[in-house]
């Protein structure tokens, strides 16, 4: 008999089967399409499906000299109502993440108070021997001015020094400079130098929030396996017009004409991965022109609302948002298999809500999509067996650790 038994009907990225789970200290010891004994059991509602548990790898959580904007625990809790089962906190904080102190002090806030579990990023620009010191789960190089202003000067190097798997933001300085609406241009042209040094390094490179066409034919056309993209869903959702109807909606990249948004549909198969790039600023920060866009709440029910359209398939919500970013970043344990972590993501796919900012967990007090009535809902997140949250309640105190990334080192005490 096992401390533990899910039961329900599970999707992966192959399909939906009936079946049991069999958990026991956190972890899958048995997998089986009948029934399990269990001293306990959790069945979600008629109608749920059971995910692998999500994981988001582009996430600005703030906090430090921001935690009006937002902070670790707030993100986190987002997070988790999300279903988002981890995520990776992105360095361009305030302080920045350059040096070992405050890679160091962040780790310590994110073992303290994260309610998701994590993956510690650390901002390389001209700081490589900064780089080496730490033991950060991924860099994240800048390749021309955003929120934070930090970037740097020498891609090839900065990416070459990285000693672990780097996130590109890819928009190109110099286009910036002479053109700051950030055409296009500026992230072809970006995307196109960081595949050329990909081609030369032969490291791993994960290319964050493309938004163009010819971007994502720059990376497929390419076929570097040891090179991965997300899309977000603002850009999937969301075009150049409607941020003219709502300036809050400004972020870099920028939100494009329908063209592009229309070609990132065509082509969505091929896109690994999903993240969010949660970016958090208060109603006042938006009105002075502060750029991102709130989306960690929202992101799985909008995939599944396209899913309930016909845009995609509840299958790929799996693959671009637990398998693929598995394999990119080389993370361990969270494989659905025996041995694997019992984390996972129930969602009622049939489910009819209302997006509203004020029941949110995040600080940013506001969204894209308010008001918008989705056909699909997170309603249960599962952390290590544990229940965190369910139907909108968070129910537990931080429970959240550090994920293996490209390591053999066990690094959840760390």
């Amino acid at each position: 008999m096992h401390e533990l038994v899910i039961k329900g009907r599970f999707l992966t990225s192959k399909g939906v089967f009936w079946g049991s789970i069999g958990i026991d200290e956190g972890q899958i010891t048995e997998i089986s399409r009948g029934g399990l004994r269990g001293e306990s059991t959790i069945t979600p509602g008629k109608g749920a499906l059971i995910l692998p548990g999500l994981i988001d790898t582009h996430v600005h959580l703030r906090d430090f000299l921001q935690r009006e904007k937002e902070t670790i625990e707030s993100g986190t809790k987002a997070a988790i109502h999300g279903g988002i089962t981890a995520v990776f906190d992105m360095p361009n904080t305030n302080p920045p993440i350059v040096d070992q102190e405050t890679f160091n002090r962040r780790l310590g806030l994110l073992k303290k108070r994260a309610y998701s579990d994590y993956a510690a990023g650390f901002l390389v620009a001209g700081n490589c021997g900064e780089a080496a010191a730490v033991d950060a789960d991924f860099y994240k190089v800048f390749m021309g001015s955003s929120t934070g202003g930090i970037f740097s000067q020498n891609f090839e190097e900065d990416y070459a020094c990285a000693p672990r798997p780097v996130s590109v933001h890819a928009e190109d300085a110099e286009v910036i400079q002479k053109k700051p609406e950030r055409p296009p241009q500026a992230e072809v042209e970006a995307i196109k130098r960081a595949v050329e040094a990909a081609k030369k390094a032969k490291k791993q490179l994960n290319i964050c929030h493309v938004s163009t066409g010819e971007g994502l034919t720059a990376i497929t056309e390419a076929k570097l396996p040891w090179v991965s993209f997300e899309v977000t869903p603002h850009h999937l959702f969301l075009t150049r017009k409607d941020y003219e109807r709502n300036p809050y909606l400004k972020v870099y990249p920028p939100l494009r004409e329908n063209g592009d948004r229309v070609t990132l549909w065509k082509h969505f198969k091929e896109i690994p991965i999903i993240a969010s790039d949660h970016a958090p600023h208060t109603p006042e920060d938006k009105e002075n022109g502060a750029a991102g866009i709130p989306g960690l709440e929202t992101e799985v029910a909008l995939l599944l609302d396209g899913a309930s359209r016909g845009l995609l398939e509840y299958t790929d919500v799996v693959e671009k948002m637990h398998d693929n970013p598995i394999k990119a970043f080389g993370i361990r344990g969270r494989d659905f298999e025996v041995g694997g972590e019992a984390t996972f993501t129930v969602v009622d796919p049939g489910m009819e809500w209302a997006v509203k900012p004020e029941e949110f967990y995040t600080k940013a007090e506001w969204s894209p999509w308010e008001g918008k009535k989705l056909r699909g809902k997170v309603v249960m997140t599962i952390i290590r067996g544990e229940i965190v949250m369910e139907d909108d309640e968070v129910l537990e105190k931080p429970r959240g650790v550090r994920l293996n990334v490209n390591d053999s080192t066990d690094k959840r005490s760390l």
